[in-house]
């Protein structure tokens, strides 16, 4: 006969727990990195397969505004290339990361200008009036004409963003031709320059069949990314990605990077998360040494938008 131990008084109600198992390390990184695009807004089961552990629910993408405009976030998993992203002991560095590209269902307005940012068959962007857009005209700068094709249309609000990604991981070149940073012409191919996604409307739809298809087209392709960290109000640091340039895999100088970066944290951007334009690392919360090896290459303000669907045509 078994015997009641238990006082009396107590009452035993708990539950049975679950197996203990050992805490996964978040490592966090900060840096330049030359990363492949391993997929698109990917589904619950292929996010399991990329990161190798269970998740606990599909990820969802698609959202609205408060005042009701859809939104889709493109998240890009990447994957840092591991024979050039290595640690101090000279061991490849296993970072797996995603790049959030936000869009809105509407285009992107100038909240001081109330120009409509329009985007051309190349990837152009430039900034039009509510006239020059309905009547389809080159918008006109103090410096001349903006450098746009006539078959522009307006841009989604995130679509340039988008737009610049793709184009640095596809390595598609600019149309114009340059020379001594001077535009002397055209390139002699400008179908090599198209670079402009005209099936938006499916991405707010959840179908990302298609966008997966265009970064297949150059699958071992690799595409330069400033990775950083943000700490919260609450202590806490989340990885960080800079969306507003990437770069293409062979260049250098970063130069242009670093003004970019300046830049947008002196307009307000990123006020919680440190950059640092040097080879990918490990982030430490102390002092961190950012020495580059002697054998690296040298390390060479946008409208807030609106809604205004009611500009166009």
């Amino acid at each position: 006969m078994k015997t009641d131990n238990r006082k009396p008084g107590l009452s035993f109600v708990i539950a049975q727990g679950s197996e203990s198992t050992e805490g996964i390390e978040v490592k966090r990184y900060i840096g330049v990195a030359p990363v492949n695009i391993l997929a698109v807004s990917p589904s619950k089961e292929k996010l399991e397969k990329i990161y190798g552990r269970k998740l606990e629910a599909e990820p969802n993408y698609l959202g609205k505004t408060e005042d009701g405009i859809q939104t889709v976030r493109l998240d890009f998993i990447v994957k840092a290339d591991p024979e050039k992203c290595t640690n101090k002991k000279g061991e490849p560095i296993d970072f797996i990361s995603k790049i959030s590209i936000f869009l809105r269902n509407q285009p992107r307005v100038g909240s001081n200008s109330g120009k409509v940012q329009i985007i051309d068959k190349y990837g152009r962007t430039a900034w039009a009036t509510k006239e020059e857009l309905k009547a389809k005209k080159i918008p006109t700068y103090a410096d001349g004409p903006a450098r746009i094709d006539e078959d522009y249309r307006p841009a989604y609000d995130g679509e340039a963003e988008l737009t610049d990604l793709l184009r640095a991981y596809l390595n598609i070149p600019t149309v114009e031709r340059w020379e001594n940073r001077k535009i002397v012409g055209i390139i002699d191919n400008p179908k090599m320059a198209l670079c402009r996604l005209d099936d938006i409307p499916e991405y707010f739809k959840g179908n990302f069949e298609h966008l997966n298809k265009v970064v297949q087209y150059q699958p071992k392709n690799n595409f330069k990314v400033l990775f950083g960290v943000k700490t919260t109000d609450e202590n806490k640091i989340y990885q960080d990605v800079f969306t507003r340039m990437f770069l293409k895999n062979h260049q250098t100088n970063y130069d242009v990077l670093q003004k970019e970066v300046d830049n947008a944290k002196s307009n307000g951007a990123y006020p919680n998360t440190e950059f640092r334009v040097c080879p990918l690392r490990e982030y430490s919360i102390e002092a961190t040494d950012f020495d580059e090896p002697e054998d690296l290459p040298e390390f060479a303000p946008k409208e807030n938008p609106t809604s205004a669907w009611d500009y166009v045509m």
